[in-house]
């Protein structure tokens, strides 16, 4: 969502780069932690939403140019210094061309280059820069799953238990850099060819599998076995499928608004069917 930035908006990025014309900024309110201001191919101005998103700031502008310094996309920058207005933290950031890949296809060769590409960065320069692993929902705890299980039609409880028995085992694997959403706008796209990549608020030294599962929730779950590295990844990814799935639900549960449930069980419920038989496989 889009719309024309303010005149405290505009007064910021004025202030945050004086040298760059922000003659018709409009703002992007996509971004859960930030939102973001654009008006050039130079910088754009990047907002935190919250103290929590301001407190961040400076580990994950860190992180950006740490990671920029080992992959060969596109990597968002600080091209200022961070800014601090009513408490809450503005930083202009180096622009990213290109926009979102078409959902439901993509090329397996270029998704498959890019969870190797991830596999092979360094974690040792990154480890205390990037977030923890389940850092946006929180760990599976005793209580989050039984508040799942008890919202279950009767037919996914199995299921989804199995799901829950196998997080001890995916938590051995060996870890390697997991970006955290690679889907929609924060991949960046020219002509099927992908440019950058950006919201790296979410990163964590992680099973590299997660690459691959966030990666076909948007481009097509049918990707998995075509961008995975080998059979053991695919195994996994479809096994974080289904828990994505009752991270979803999770999530809706937690809020309080009395969601209905009906309409995403009957998405997810394929998914988490599906990854508790690739357990069983």
């Amino acid at each position: 969502m889009s719309r024309p930035a303010t005149e405290e908006e505009l007064s910021i990025a004025r202030q945050l780069r004086p040298d760059l014309s922000w003659e018709n900024a409009g703002v992007n309110e996509g971004g859960q932690f930030h939102k973001v201001v654009i008006a050039n191919p130079d910088s754009v101005i990047r907002m935190a939403r919250t103290i929590d998103a301001t407190e961040e700031m400076p580990r994950s502008i860190k992180l950006l140019e740490l990671v920029s310094d080992q992959l060969d996309y596109q990597i968002p920058v600080a091209t200022s210094q961070i800014q601090t207005v009513d408490s809450l933290g503005s930083v202009a950031m180096s622009f990213i061309p290109g926009s979102a890949h078409e959902p439901h296809y993509g090329d397996p060769k270029i998704l498959g280059k890019l969870v190797s590409d991830l596999a092979q960065v360094e974690l040792e320069p990154l480890r205390e820069h990037l977030a923890s692993p389940f850092a946006f929902r929180g760990p599976w705890t005793d209580e989050r799953q039984q508040q799942c299980f008890d919202a279950l039609p009767e037919e996914l409880r199995g299921p989804a238990s199995s799901l829950w028995a196998q997080l001890d085992e995916l938590a051995q694997v060996p870890p390697s850099l997991v970006h955290g959403d690679l889907a929609g706008h924060n991949m960046h796209w020219v002509d099927e060819e992908l440019i950058g990549i950006l919201d790296w608020d979410l990163a964590a030294a992680w099973d590299p599998a997660l690459n691959t599962a966030y990666l076909s929730l948007w481009h097509g779950l049918e990707m998995v076995d075509l961008i995975a590295p080998s059979p053991d990844e695919a195994h996994r990814a479809k096994i974080w499928l289904g828990l994505m799935s009752l991270e979803r639900l999770s999530d809706t549960l937690s809020r309080t608004d009395n969601p209905k449930t009906d309409k995403l069980l009957r998405k997810i419920g394929p998914r988490i069917e599906n990854a508790a038989q690739a357990v069983g496989n």
